[in-house]
């Protein structure tokens, strides 16, 4: 017969007797949280103003375009800022008029006013350039060189934009449009921000509604909704002070608001509902009229589902670590700042979420839904005439599962593999103007430009070092050079060349006209190939030269993530296996959970291909299948999948672990282990895919594509993967999955020492 493991002061039995460090330090915590639970409320309150305060203090210090390139056109543009060669940001106005009279009176009003304007460096018209006319010339193009750092461009924008209108009011029947580097910032940053906001205003009452239908009790869930809010606010104040350490890219702070609802949500969800399974389903003389006490239940908890807590969120910041080794400076923000507030989230779950349920007691279930009560007292009372074993879908599959256990391996890694084989056909590229909504002002100035002005809203550069690049000659062969390059890219308009004040540096401006990805990628590395080497014909010229620019900051971009994807993909699947093998002491379960994760975020990545890149969904999504998966995102998306995926799977397997250690077989156990979480995960699960599903709404390619990998990723991970795969895994494993050397004494010693008779 087998031995009962001791009872603790309480009197309840722990969930899982387990007396190893981890578990000792989270049921630190939680006595700690007990019996001083104002104080720890208190303590986490002035954490999170402290963070806020700290942020304000330093300031925050934003990613530049220069810090956030890579490869080739990094090191040109580096040059370029040292040199004080650097593009400043230039606006380009398409003036369209019935007539050619009315189109150059419109062009030279706007070219003498412009001129006037305080953050305008230089303006070039129609009068100065006759490359800026076309169609007979009733369509004119101005364009305006703004005056300071390229990377503020967008703070004093308005005035030009102001002045449009003025010359269009001015001038009865003449249009003006205007893009460039402070517009098309602007109304990226314009459509984010209201995006955002949209996405804020409706994701949290939808998450409290959800978490109010898990719970039926509205304090009850309202507590993960603290947790999550007070963490990513906390994360957002500490921003600034790891702005100094990964300048801020325009993206971190909505990701961080993200991931850290998310975790948050989470990683409370699963504490609270175990705490209040425990006071339901208590054990022995702790009982109270047939129920746990709030005391013993807490401990309990702690002792089980914080142990899932820490190593989960180990996991996930492990996963985020991986952003780091890319170089990238938006990745690595983004991985600073996704690092924080997953162990902001973490502190907060293993202190705080106690001490308020401590201080809270039975008071969590207030607030009920009407009838909630009867139902949960059926509910009870049918899982004690099934022997203790959970009642519900979820747990009657798995029992189906575990008894055909390669069968069932086998169709779910069937249908994983089907729905990863669109990946293949992935192309990725950056976000463009013309990825934002079409009716934007900004994006029908592009169109408008490049049709009647191939190249003119942007150019390639070629970046020279020698010396003596500032003689006659020398500018002469830089031109020359410059032609050249114009006869690959096919752009119209003149060769520009600048040459720095020593001379030793050059800048040669080459227009491009927008040719699609492909067809850029191509025209920049023709550039490199057969261009670029003929600088070294020029006097002082030793080395080739340079290409840098939108499309080839673009492509070095993408070549970067595709050289660091396999880097990251391996630095996390490491790390993941070493951390489960030292959670679960099984060499073969942690490779299973590994290979499952693989075809999870496999299948996710099949998924956004067969969305984006395929037509079918443009009217339901509001997007355009030529739109590439933007280059990061797959990165991205992998350490972020993998790390949530892990949520589930350590919860799930904490639950069959406790199972294997009170004597139940592997198959027993992953039966149990699933029907155990299943109302847990699910609720998770619904609030992760809804809060996910909001940003596929928003008008910005990114965030929809975002929304949609994440929220078909959890799907996947929360039932096919949790509910068929891993109990099929760990039931075919059998003993082999848990067996490793010193297993056996181990979870002798987690019983405290007892054996069997």
């Amino acid at each position: 017969m087998t031995l009962s493991p001791p009872r603790n002061r309480g009197g309840a039995r722990p969930a899982t007797a387990d007396h190893g460090v981890l578990v000792r330090m989270v049921r630190g915590c939680a006595l700690v949280a007990q019996r001083h639970p104002k104080k720890i409320i208190a303590a986490w309150l002035l954490f999170v103003v402290a963070c806020l305060a700290s942020g304000a203090l330093v300031g925050t210090q934003n990613l530049t375009q220069v810090q956030a390139e890579v490869g080739e056109s990094a090191q040109a543009d580096a040059l370029l800022q040292r040199a004080g060669l650097r593009d400043p940001a230039s606006e380009n106005i398409l003036i369209t008029a019935p007539s050619a009279v009315k189109a150059s009176a419109a062009a030279a009003d706007l070219t003498k006013r412009a001129a006037e304007l305080p953050g305008v460096a230089s303006v070039t018209g129609p009068a100065q350039s006759k490359d800026l006319v076309a169609d007979g010339g009733r369509t004119l193009l101005v364009q305006v060189q703004l005056s300071g750092s390229p990377d503020g461009a967008a703070d004093h924008v308005e005035p030009l934009l102001d002045l449009n209108k003025q010359v269009s009011a001015d001038h009865p029947g003449t249009e003006l449009q205007e893009v460039g580097d402070g517009t098309e910032t602007k109304a990226i940053s314009d459509v984010i921000g209201t995006g955002l906001h949209r996405a804020e205003l409706i994701s949290l009452p939808i998450t409290l509604l959800i978490l109010v239908l898990a719970f039926g009790a509205l304090v009850a869930a309202s507590v993960p909704l603290v947790l999550g809010i007070t963490s990513v606010v906390a994360a957002i104040g500490a921003l600034g002070l790891v702005s100094h350490i990964a300048p801020n890219s325009e993206s971190t702070s909505a990701i961080v608001v993200l991931i850290g609802l998310a975790v948050g949500v989470d990683y409370s969800l699963f504490y609270v509902r175990r705490e209040r399974e425990e006071r339901r389903r208590g054990r022995g003389p702790a009982r109270v009229a047939g129920r746990a006490t709030p005391e013993s239940a807490l401990i309990a908890s702690a002792a089980s589902v914080g142990r899932a807590i820490l190593i989960s969120g180990l996991t996930v910041m492990i996963s985020l670590a991986g952003l780091l080794i890319t170089g990238a400076g938006d990745l690595v923000s983004v991985g600073l700042g996704t690092i924080t507030v997953v162990a902001i989230a973490v502190l907060g779950s293993l202190t705080v979420l106690p001490a308020m349920l401590a201080l809270l007691g039975d008071r969590v279930d207030r607030g009920r839904i009407p009838g909630y009560r009867r139902r949960a007292a059926a509910r009870a009372r049918r899982e004690e005439r099934a022997a203790g074993q959970t009642i519900g879908v979820w747990a009657r599959l798995a029992r189906v599962v575990t008894n055909r256990p390669l069968t069932f391996v086998v169709a779910a890694v069937a249908v994983l593999g089907a729905l990863t084989i669109p990946m293949v056909s992935m192309h990725t590229g950056d976000l463009r103007v013309a990825d934002l909504p079409q009716d934007l002002p900004v994006v029908q100035a592009l169109k408008g430009i490049e049709k009647s002005f191939p190249g003119a809203p942007s150019d390639t550069q070629l970046v020279v070092t020698g010396h003596d690049l500032d003689t006659q000659k020398a500018q002469a062969d830089l031109t020359a050079l410059g032609q050249k390059a114009r006869e690959v890219t096919g752009g119209q308009g003149p060769v520009a060349v600048t040459v720095s004040s020593n001379g030793d540096v050059a800048r040669v401006n080459v227009p491009m006209p927008d040719q699609g990805l492909d067809a850029a990628s191509n025209t920049i590395q023709q550039l490199r190939d057969d261009v670029a080497p003929t600088a070294t014909t020029i006097d002082g010229v030793s080395s080739p030269a340079l290409v840098t620019g939108s499309a080839a900051s673009t492509m070095d971009y993408s070549h970067r993530m595709s050289v660091a994807t396999p880097e990251v993909i391996g630095f996390v699947l490491l790390l993941g296996f070493l951390l489960l093998l030292l959670a679960f002491r099984s060499p073969l379960l942690a490779a299973a959970v590994m290979g499952l994760n693989l075809l999870s975020i496999g299948a996710a990545y099949g998924v956004l291909t067969l969305v984006f890149q395929h037509s079918w969904a443009e009217a339901l999504l509001g997007s355009h299948s030529s739109a590439p998966i933007i280059n990061w995102l797959p990165l991205f998306m992998f350490v972020v999948l993998f790390g949530l995926s892990m949520d589930y799977t350590v919860l799930v397997l904490e639950r069959i672990r406790e199972a294997r250690l009170a004597g139940r077989s592997a198959r027993e156990a992953a039966a149990e282990g699933v029907g155990a979480t299943a109302g847990t995960i699910t609720s998770a699960a619904v609030v992760m895919v809804a809060v996910f599903s909001i940003f596929a709404t928003l008008d910005v390619i990114t965030f929809k594509q975002l929304g949609v990998g994440l929220a078909a990723a959890v799907l996947i991970d929360a039932t096919l993967v949790r509910g068929v795969a891993l109990p099929a895994v760990v039931a075919l494993l059998g003993e082999r999955g848990w067996k490793m050397p010193g297993w056996k004494n181990a979870a002798v010693a987690a019983r405290g020492g007892e054996d069997t008779a």
